[in-house]
């Protein structure tokens, strides 16, 4: 098996064809399906003991252990949820694994209804009743900034009887994901195109991502119309799933007294509502730099007409443009080096030690994710296909799994998860560094070219899109609480004009721009998208400082990755010299990015 095999292959290699090393250690979190079996019961055992904390919460050590053991309980279910779910993103056609995840989902719903008492009890007594009980903790520091995010959250805890519903109610809101991730991974069938060569190939998303690089206009467009008209086909059930997830979060919000859904969406992590629209204004204010960089790439690519899929492809290609994945880990070892040697060997670890499941196998989940696991240690899925772009997923999901692993080893579990907010930090810092090392390793004015059109590509991704995403979203959110519906033509239409604001007058959109919104998984994850955008502003702004090796910044952003959920995101920011609360890090970004398009615009002449 070599690390190639992806692009070589006519067809889509299976599991067992696959060298272990590239492949996940699940016996890391269960040796077998019976381990899992027997944690399953323990952990209803554990939820049968929530009737003993009932009505005794004003007593400290009542208190301390009954919060100890709902977070063992939720250690337990989440590796529970999480083994069964990447067993069966391995395979979606594994109805057994999808049982377990169903049942695992099921005992999270139980868990929380179970325990969902604690906070409506909690909020009888006064705030400074609930500080004097935490003083009374057998460990102080575990718990107090639970207590105080619980006081701060006091007009949005409802009734005992109201809690134990919303908790039981989520196992249903899990609907319109399960339903979209089940039809976009596993029902959907792409159909074959013509690769540049005149071979017949199988469309998966996969290649479908790989074919848009094309430098051949006619394979970028076939592909592009044969992957869009699968999802044209089922566009009603895309829209009406899309629909039933933005009336769910809007019964949330409005269940827990929010004046909008935007409204709950920050409030969990406390983040002033004028974050989110001061970076849509600012970004809308300043997309000069990308109108222009749709009209450069026009001119370089000599097209009469610019579409959507002609965004993506290189336009100044490198002779190893295949990037095999061994080499691709080579690369982003010696990319961190600047992170110090502690940040190198837990990545090298990760790498040793099968953390990564490397390649697309029949019925594997598309795209790439890290997933945190207390107990042990982050899980990362790739879909490698040798391209550059994947080297640069590589380096992001890696990032994230360094953020995990060092918010799990520094903080206690109560304080360990992070804030999405600050999640793609870390991720696009990486990605960061591993552009800042090529660019060093340049040789001419080709590559350099290369590079830079790289990095106006990943800002466009990370940045641009995603505000362009939570415009989308914000909007399609206000439309239903405004008491209108949604519907295909009403996204579609939205969708269209925001793509031709973004990206200026000289893009034309062809039949399939408008469908796009209908393949994204992050509109069923509630207001994440912007956060790509907020934490790629921060992410920039910390490279800059190590770029420019401030004093003392490797030290503080370490300190940031360990510092899990222990404060609010925007205040662990400003250990690393980054306000979010201010436009600065959004005006320098797009500032930066005009530069750069510039800068291609001159080497170019």
């Amino acid at each position: 098996m070599t690390t190639s095999i992806q692009n070589k292959a006519k067809t889509i290699p299976l599991r067992k064809e696959i060298d272990n090393k590239y492949k996940w250690d699940l016996g890391d979190i269960y040796k077998s399906d019976e381990d899992w079996e027997a944690d399953y019961q323990k952990a209803q055992k554990l939820i049968e003991t929530a009737k003993s904390y009932f009505g005794k919460l004003s007593s400290a050590e009542t208190l301390f252990q009954c919060l100890e053991t709902r977070g063992e309980l939720s250690r337990l279910v989440g590796n529970l949820y999480q083994y069964a779910q990447l067993n069966r993103d391995l395979d979606s056609r594994l109805s057994k694994y999808q049982a377990m995840t169903d049942r695992a989902a099921m005992l999270s719903a139980q868990a929380g209804a179970a325990f969902a008492f604690v906070e409506p009890e909690l909020l009888k007594m006064t705030d400074e009743e609930l500080l004097k009980l935490s003083y009374q903790f057998e460990k102080t520091d575990l718990y107090d900034f639970y207590i105080k995010e619980l006081i701060r959250s006091r007009a949005h805890i409802r009734s005992e009887e109201i809690e134990e519903l919303l908790s039981l109610s989520t196992m249903v809101a899990k609907g319109p994901n399960t339903i979209f991730s089940l039809l976009d991974d596993a029902d959907l069938k792409y159909p074959t195109i013509k690769d540049e060569k005149g071979n017949e190939v199988q469309l998966t998303k996969q290649r479908f991502a790989k074919f848009l690089e094309s430098s051949h206009p006619r394979v970028r467009e076939d592909a592009n119309n044969a992957f869009y008209s699968v999802y044209k086909e089922h566009i009603n059930t895309l829209g009406a799933t899309l629909s039933t997830e933005v009336n769910k979060n809007i019964f949330y919000a409005q269940a827990r007294r929010y004046h909008s859904t935007l409204e709950s969406a920050l409030d969990g992590d406390n983040i002033p509502l004028t974050v989110y629209h001061s970076l849509i204004n600012t970004t809308e204010k300043n997309l000069g730099g990308l109108h222009k960089w749709t009209e450069l790439r026009k001119k370089i690519l000599k097209l009469d007409k610019i579409r959507p899929f002609d965004m993506l492809c290189p336009l100044f290609p490198e002779k190893d443009y295949e990037v095999p994945y061994d080499h691709a880990v080579d690369k982003v070892m010696e990319a961190i080096q600047p992170l110090g040697i502690k940040y190198n060997e837990t990545l090298q670890r990760a790498f040793a030690f099968r953390w990564v499941d490397v390649f697309e196998t029949e019925g594997k989940t598309g795209g790439a994710y890290s997933w945190g696991n207390y107990s042990v240690h982050p899980f990362v899925l790739m879909n490698y296909n040798d391209t550059v772009d994947n080297m640069f997923t590589l380096a992001h999901e890696m990032g994230h799994a360094m953020h995990s692993y060092f918010s799990n080893t520094a903080q206690p579990f109560p304080k360990a998860q992070y804030s999405t907010f600050v999640a793609e930090v870390a991720s696009t810092l990486n990605e960061g560094l591993l552009l800042q090392y090529l660019l060093k390793k340049a040789k001419d004015k080709q590559e350099k070219l290369y590079l830079l059109n790289r990095q106006i590509d990943n800002t466009m991704g990370t940045f641009f899109h995603q505000v362009m995403y939570a415009t989308f979203e914000l909007t399609i959110h206000e439309y239903v609480e405004k008491g209108q519906a949604l519907s295909p033509d009403m996204l579609n239409d939205l969708w269209g004009q925001l793509t031709q604001k973004y990206y200026g007058p000289a893009l034309t959109l062809d039949d399939y721009s408008p469908l796009k919104w209908s393949r994204i998984p992050h509109f069923y994850m509630t207001f994440y998208v912007y956060q790509y955008a907020t934490s790629y502003a921060a992410s920039q702004a910390i490279l800059d400082k190590i770029m420019n090796n401030e004093d003392g910044i490797i030290e503080r952003y370490l300190e940031l990755l360990k510092s899990g959920g222990k404060d609010y995101p925007i205040e662990l920011l400003k250990t690393c010299g980054v306000d979010m609360a201010t436009s600065a890090p959004v005006e320098a970004t797009v500032k930066l990015f005009a530069k750069q398009v510039e800068e291609v615009e001159r080497l170019t002449h």
